[in-house]
């Protein structure tokens, strides 16, 4: 069994956070994970498994030398000659680890960008990769960004987050969630998951709505997300009475994905990405998915040919879109459903591990 240590700085509800406790649950015997947290978070006591460990080994201060020193022991202790990376900070204290025992391999995956203000980071980052065996990217297009930024290219390769299949609500939240979007049974729901986050760009479907609104009136739109000042700036390009009737803001709502069911149609409206796990939820709650056609999308969707994309940020060419799949029931893409349960299935992640931990 290959033995891996995992570092995490954080570990709260969060994309990256929810691949590693998915990944510690699945029932599996090839990987022995050690998890290591350097700080406390809500979802440690929802990790469950009979081969897996955990150990809470909380720092005190940013640079702890104490935590370092347990670190070093549980490598020893437990024989692993591997440790995995998903954040700038523990590529740091896996750096520090391997100058203390060289013959560890190290793997670090990046799953963002850092902020534009933290070059400092970026430069740092590009230095502490080279002590890597790989480094990942979670797609193609993000790893043509991190080499124009200057990243070690030649040590990067690219691994795709797994993605679960969306647990659906309970009846009883399948309930709430109607009452609070005023369901009816005619109603054709175009909803979009999300935070009001500057990547995305939810203001592009309020528009289009607006052009359509007249002509399809069973149409609705429902945004799940942390609101922001962007969320209001959302809302004044809708008429007062549409959002009390037609489109909805019910904010963060816990196990979003399992409401994808209602959705007759999972817009993506974005002006970056580097994956978009909820893309790929979408797709195998059997939901038809339109993507802005941003690089990241285009790679997912293959130029197009398992979902359809719109011009990024043109309301009309959505609304085009929209309009489409409400009057033709588009039955086009559903055939390709199954190709992401299987592309980005766990079992299909923890096969890549595999073959990358034995390099």
């Amino acid at each position: 069994m290959i033995k891996v240590l995992y570092l995490r700085s954080s570990f709260d509800p969060g994309g990256t956070e929810s691949l590693l406790l998915n990944l510690f649950n699945y029932p599996q015997k090839e990987i022995q994970f050690h998890y290591a947290f350097l700080k406390d978070g809500s979802l440690i006591p929802q990790l469950h498994s009979d081969t897996n460990r955990y150990y809470k080994l909380f720092r005190r201060k940013r640079i702890d030398f104490r935590v370092i020193k347990k670190l070093a022991r549980l490598i020893r202790d437990n024989n692993l000659h591997i440790v995995h990376t998903h954040q700038l900070f523990e590529l740091f204290y896996a750096v520090v680890l391997k100058i203390r025992y060289p013959y560890v391999k190290l793997f670090h995956t990046i799953h963002g960008y850092h902020d534009e203000h933290s070059r400092w980071a970026e430069i740092l980052e590009q230095l502490l990769i080279r002590f890597t065996r790989r480094t990942f990217t979670v797609s193609k297009s993000s790893r043509e960004e991190l080499k124009k930024k200057g990243y070690p290219f030649q040590r990067m390769d690219v691994l795709y987050n797994a993605v679960k299949t969306p647990d659906a609500a309970s009846r009883e939240q399948i309930e709430w969630f109607k009452k609070k979007i005023k369901y009816q049974e005619n109603d054709f729901i175009v909803g979009m998951i999300g935070s009001f986050v500057w990547q995305k760009d939810q203001v592009t479907l309020v528009k289009a709505y607006n052009l359509l609104k007249e002509e399809i009136p069973d149409l609705k739109i429902v945004f799940i997300g942390r609101e922001s000042e962007l969320s209001e700036k959302c809302k004044k390009e809708v008429n007062p009475e549409d959002l009390n009737n037609r489109v909805f803001f019910p904010g963060t709502i816990e196990n979003a994905s399992g409401y994808l069911s209602l959705f007759n149609l999972f817009v993506m409206s974005t002006l970056m990405d580097t994956f978009g796990i909820v893309v790929i939820e979408a797709l195998m709650s059997r939901v038809p998915v339109l993507a802005s056609d941003i690089e990241v999308m285009k790679e997912l969707s293959y130029n197009g040919k398992y979902f359809e994309l719109f011009e990024k940020q043109n309301h009309k060419d959505l609304a085009n879109k929209i309009k489409n799949y409400f009057y033709k029931n588009h039955k086009k893409y559903m055939s390709y459903f199954g190709y992401y349960e299987s592309n980005y299935s766990y079992k299909k992640y923890i096969e890549n591990l595999i073959r990358i931990y034995k390099i």
